[in-house]
C-alpha cells in the first residue's frame, strides 16, 4: 500500500534507523494497513450483494482486533519503549479518528 512504501523509503534513510515511523497516514492510525485491507474486503463484499462474504471482513476485523493488533503492539513497544507510548498516547489504534 501507499503508507508502506511511504514507511519503507522513511526507514532507508540512515539518519531515521531505529525510529519509529509515525508519518504519513500511520499519524491518523497505528495500524491503517489493516485498516485499510479491511476497507477493501468490505467493499468487495458490498459488491457480491451476498450476506456470507461478509463472514470474510468479520473475520478479519476480530482477527486484526485481538491477535494481530495487540501481538504487533506488544513487539513494537518492546523494540521503541517511550517512542511507541508516546505514539499510541495521540495515535488511534484501528479505525482513524474512532478507536
Amino acid at each position: 500500500t501507499g503508507s508502506e512504501y511511504l514507511r519503507k523509503v522513511w526507514k532507508e534513510d540512515p539518519k531515521n534507523s531505529g525510529m519509529l515511523y509515525t508519518e504519513g497516514l500511520f499519524k491518523y492510525s497505528m495500524h491503517i494497513n489493516y485498516f485499510g485491507d479491511l476497507m477493501l474486503f468490505t467493499g468487495f463484499s458490498m459488491i457480491t450483494h451476498n450476506i456470507f462474504s461478509f463472514v470474510i471482513p468479520l473475520l478479519m476485523f476480530f482477527l486484526f482486533t485481538f491477535v494481530n493488533i495487540p501481538m504487533l503492539d506488544k513487539y513494537l513497544l518492546d523494540r521503541y519503549g517511550k517512542e511507541f507510548e508516546e505514539y499510541r498516547g495521540r495515535t488511534k489504534k484501528f479505525v482513524p479518528y474512532l478507536y
